[in-house]
């Protein structure tokens, strides 16, 4: 009779533990898209190893996340969409854990203490030299007639007109046969 008992409490407590042990594996779950997503490492990343038959559309719905962005965090152009068999994807990072900073700013008791008065020693002034007459030559002649622009306009239409009065003068004049 006392064995009948103790199998009863047994087994009543092998049906009360069966179901709690089944959460605590965190085996992984059937989506309503037939493939089994991952559950999360410890450090909190997810990796999803292709199975035959899957393709990224149907990972991307199975997971929530856009194939583009599977296809980025695994070191491929959001463009692409090919997956092949045994591939490893990183669906989601590692948790990084924000710092947070244990420091306490306490004040320092400050002690009063008189102000010493030290003068700065200022150097004694110097005597700056006069400045010294530098000789300069006189402009050349090019300088003089070129020197600016309007000098230069002027000598242009001198001998301009000395060229048109040379032309005038000969252009006129018959030579004698």
């Amino acid at each position: 009779m006392k064995t009948a008992k103790l199998l009863v409490v047994v087994f009543c407590a092998l049906l009360i533990a069966l179901p709690f042990g089944r959460t605590l594996a965190q085996e992984p779950t059937p989506n309503t898209y037939g493939i089994l997503t991952s559950t999360p490492q410890p450090d909190g990343s997810i990796y999803h190893i292709v199975q035959p038959g899957e393709s990224l559309w149907v990972i991307s719905a199975a997971y929530g996340i856009p194939g583009s962005e599977i296809m980025v965090l695994n070191g491929n152009s959001a463009e692409a969409n090919e997956v092949y068999i045994n591939d490893v994807l990183l669906i989601r990072r590692a948790n990084t854990p924000t710092p947070t900073s244990n420091f306490t700013a306490t004040p320092l008791p400050t002690t009063p203490r008189p102000t010493v008065f030290v003068p700065s020693r200022t150097p004694i002034p110097t005597k700056t030299p006069l400045p010294t007459a530098t000789p300069t030559q006189p402009p050349s002649t090019a300088q003089l007639l070129f020197g600016d622009s309007q000098r230069v306009g002027w000598t242009m239409v001198a001998i301009s007109a000395v060229g048109l009065l040379l032309v005038i003068i000969f252009g006129f004049l018959k030579k004698p046969r």
